[in-house]
């Protein structure tokens, strides 16, 4: 048997008085028991063509879908747009969230006028600021002669360029992403430092290495950072040969320098009870009689294997310190 729904009106106007605030709220009331059985869960369907406008409508609340919205033209938008002076998209959502946009502007343009004349949010607000996907930059190799002729010298100095709002529009802040595949061979050719990133160096291999480093006959790993700091190391040999050789035959700083002193892991220390008769028959032998003596001892003399130069870190402070008292 055909079901008898209540006419469009009636059924209208005994839904405002519910009054339901949306579409999902009215899902939630038909699926109770109390919506008598002469309304119908889908009024879209039982109205049409019988007075059915829409839920804003049927609800009572006055909203409209966002398709049926009756919106500006593109211009006609965008200058009122233009008008608020806005500076970018974060102040153009809070815009919009605040209840000022009119009716007939949408929050969303970029959506509803797709095709329709948008161009970019720049365009929308009228910045002129452009997405970079849509700049129109020069090839690498014009826009690599301009930045040469600025004569900078590092990462940083770029940097601060950028910053400064100097670099012309035609000429990517991120050139390593825009010009991938394009030309791009790190920030010392792009500056034209000559300057090549660590990992794209090619090195000696680690033996060659190790070899070049020994006959500098350097002591310690001090006197080897100074030596990485001055003009006198080759591109070939890097400065920080424990990440570079990892894998490859790094076996400790001694080894690299060819001091012959182990990584402070790998030597076999002596126990505190055969330590403590070393470090005093030192101390005797050499006439330490405070602390400070010790210190000052260490920093001139190496100890044998098996001591460290730090006995107060390595066994603990308060022993080491009654020792020498």
């Amino acid at each position: 048997m055909k079901k008898e729904w209540r006419d469009f009106d009636d059924a209208k106007e005994f839904v405002h008085r519910l009054r339901i605030k949306n579409q999902r709220d009215w899902t939630t009331y038909c699926k109770s028991d109390k919506k008598p059985e002469d309304i119908p869960y889908h009024p879209e369907r039982q109205y049409k063509n019988k007075g059915w406008i829409n839920y804003g409508d049927w609800l009572g609340t006055g909203m409209i879908r966002h398709k049926d919205r009756k919106y500006w033209s593109y211009e006609k938008a965008r200058e009122y747009v233009h008008k608020l002076e806005l500076k970018n998209s974060k102040v153009w959502r809070e815009y919009t969230k605040s209840g000022k946009l009119p009716k007939q502007i949408p929050a969303d343009p970029n959506n509803v006028y797709k095709n329709k004349g948008w161009i970019s949010t720049g365009d929308w607000l009228g910045t002129g600021s452009v997405a970079s996907y849509l700049k129109e930059y020069w090839s690498f190799e014009k826009a690599r002669d301009y930045v040469h002729n600025l004569k900078l010298k590092s990462q940083l100095e770029w940097t601060q360029y950028i910053k400064s709002g100097k670099l012309p529009k035609q000429i990517p802040a991120t050139p390593q992403g825009r010009y991938k595949n394009k030309g791009w061979k790190g920030i010392g050719d792009w500056l034209g430092t000559g300057t090549i990133a660590t990992q794209s160096r090619e090195y000696l291999t680690f033996e060659e290495s190790k070899t070049y480093v020994h006959n500098l006959k350097l002591k310690s790993q001090k006197q080897w950072r100074t030596f990485t700091k001055s003009k006198n190391k080759p591109n070939n040999v890097p400065a920080n040969p424990e990440k570079v050789y990892k894998n490859k035959g790094w076996k400790g700083i001694g080894d690299w320098l060819g001091t012959g002193r182990k990584r402070f892991a790998d030597v076999n220390w002596l126990p505190w009870s055969e330590a403590k008769s070393a470090y005093k028959k030192i101390a005797r032998e050499n006439q330490l009689k405070t602390y400070q003596d010790w210190r000052q001892y260490i920093k001139n003399h190496d100890l044998p294997e098996g001591l460290p130069k730090t006995p107060d870190k390595f066994y603990t402070k308060e022993s080491f310190r009654k020792m020498m008292k």
